[in-house]
C-alpha cells in the first residue's frame, strides 16, 4: 500500500498538457452528443408530388426525446468543463495520482453519449433511465475523487487556498451522485420523474461556489 501510495504520489509536473488532452475529450464528447440526433428521412414514403410536411412534423416530434436528452447531456457535460477550469484553476502542479484520476474521469467522461442515445431511443424504460443515472452518477463521483485527491491526498492547490472552502466546494459536488440514487429508485416508479430530477441537477451546478466566487472577486 505504501509502494502505491509512493507511485501515485511521484513526480512534480505542471498542468499544461493534462489541461489541453482534457480539453480536446471535452471537445470530442460534445461532438459525439449530437451524432444520435439523425435527419428524419421520408423518401421511402414519399408520393411524386406528395406533401411531406405533416410526415416530416411527425418524424420531428418523435425525435423530441433524443433532443431533450442530448440537451441534457450537453448541460451536463459544459458544467464538468467549466468545474474543471475551476479545479485547474487553483491546483498548482501535478503528480501521477491526479493523471490517473483525471484518465479515469475522461474515461467515463467519453462513455456519456451512449447512455445519452440509450435514454433518447428508450426514454418510457426503466432500464434506460436507470443506465443513463448510474453512468452520470459514475462520473460525478470521479471528479470528486479527482478533486479530493488534489486538494486532501496530493495537496497540489496553492497555498493560499482555505482548505475548509476546498470542503464545502466537495460538499457540494455529492449533491449531484445523492440525486443521481434517488432519482435510479423514483425510476422504478416514474421514469418521467426521474428524468425531472436529472434536469434538476444541472441547475444546482450552474450557480457557484463560495470559493469561485471568492476567486473572482479577488481578481476584480
Amino acid at each position: 500500500m505504501k509502494i502505491f501510495h509512493g507511485v501515485l504520489r511521484s513526480g512534480n509536473f505542471g498542468t499544461t498538457r493534462l489541461e489541453a488532452f482534457s480539453d480536446g475529450v471535452f471537445a470530442i464528447v460534445i461532438t459525439l452528443l449530437i451524432l444520435e440526433v439523425r435527419m428524419p428521412s421520408l423518401h421511402a414514403l414519399a408520393a411524386p408530388g406528395a406533401d411531406l410536411s405533416a410526415e416530416l412534423w411527425k418524424s420531428l416530434l418523435e425525435l423530441g426525446p433524443k433532443i431533450l436528452s442530448y440537451i441534457l447531456s450537453f448541460a451536463y457535460v459544459s458544467i464538468y468543463w467549466v468545474n474543471h477550469h475551476q479545479l485547474f484553476h487553483i491546483i498548482q502542479r501535478s503528480d501521477r495520482g491526479l493523471f490517473w484520476c483525471n484518465s479515469l474521469f475522461l474515461m467515463l467522461l467519453a462513455f456519456i453519449p451512449f447512455p445519452t442515445a440509450l435514454l433518447g431511443e428508450y426514454s418510457h424504460e426503466y432500464v434506460a433511465v436507470i443506465f443513463y443515472g448510474v453512468a452520470m452518477m459514475l462520473t460525478a463521483m470521479s471528479f470528486l475523487l479527482m478533486k479530493w485527491y488534489a486538494v486532501d491526498i496530493g495537496r497540489l492547490v496553492k497555498p493560499h487556498i482555505e482548505a475548509d472552502i476546498l470542503r464545502k466546494s466537495v460538499l457540494k459536488v455529492w449533491a449531484g451522485p445523492v440525486l443521481y440514487m434517488l432519482a435510479i429508485a423514483v425510476s422504478f416508479m416514474s421514469t418521467t420523474a426521474a428524468i425531472m430530477i436529472y434536469w434538476i441537477i444541472p441547475v444546482i451546478y450552474f450557480f457557484p461556489t463560495k470559493l469561485e466566487h471568492d476567486e473572482a472577486e479577488a481578481k476584480r
